[in-house]
């Protein structure tokens, strides 16, 4: 990626998560997320008979290891099972919410989940900086072969900052505490635990 797009798209998006933390700190009302970018945090097909709604964090340690699961049961069941993934960054957690706007970002150019999965393969590596980690974002854009110019833009913009603030609050009122959670069907299951379990209970009704 040559310097001068590099040194510009830090400056925007350091200017833009200002701009979106004062912006959502004025508790201005969110949006719900397009359904187009819903579509593209989902995936199995659309009439499954089950339907699974993760809420998670990409600086969650417990998500990242619970991937592992979650792949084995798409794989099991891919037919079977409509996946979709929602925005839910801890408060606790430095870098959650820009990691979020990333992937964001990324399924804006329809490769959500190849970031998604490269977010939390490397989440060590990002996660443990004292600086944003807006560079390492872009590189692994320029690695995909996103549009960087799009991207970086896009890692500023505050009305994709309140699409994720939306997803989480609507998180928070169906009693998401933690990450991650699951909802099954419409039934709340708490973890990767007993994830398992639920999809086979209902698949066998």
């Amino acid at each position: 990626m040559p310097s001068w797009l590099r040194d510009i798209a830090i400056g925007v998006v350091l200017t833009g998560l200002l701009v979106g933390a004062v912006l959502l700190a004025r508790q201005i009302k969110p949006q719900l997320p397009a359904t187009d970018l819903l579509s593209a945090r989902s995936k199995g097909p659309s009439d499954a008979k089950v339907k699974v709604i993760e809420y998670s964090d990409f600086q969650c340690p417990a998500c990242k290891t619970a991937q592992m699961t979650i792949n084995g049961i798409l794989a099991l069941h891919q037919e079977k099972i409509r996946f979709t993934f929602q925005h839910f960054p801890l408060e606790g957690h430095r870098w959650s919410r820009i990691s979020h706007q990333a992937a964001e970002c990324a399924a804006k150019q329809s490769r959500f989940w190849d970031y998604h999965d490269r977010l939390y393969g490397d989440q060590e590596i990002w996660s443990k900086g004292v600086q944003p980690p807006v560079e390492t974002f872009i590189q692994y854009a320029g690695e995909m072969g996103l549009d960087l110019n799009e991207f970086a833009r896009c890692l500023s913009d505050v009305e994709v900052a309140k699409t994720i603030q939306a997803e989480r609050m609507g998180g928070l009122d169906l009693g998401v505490r933690s990450t991650p959670s699951f909802f099954v069907n419409g039934e709340m299951v708490a973890g990767v635990t007993g994830l398992r379990e639920k999809i086979e209970r209902v698949l066998a009704q």
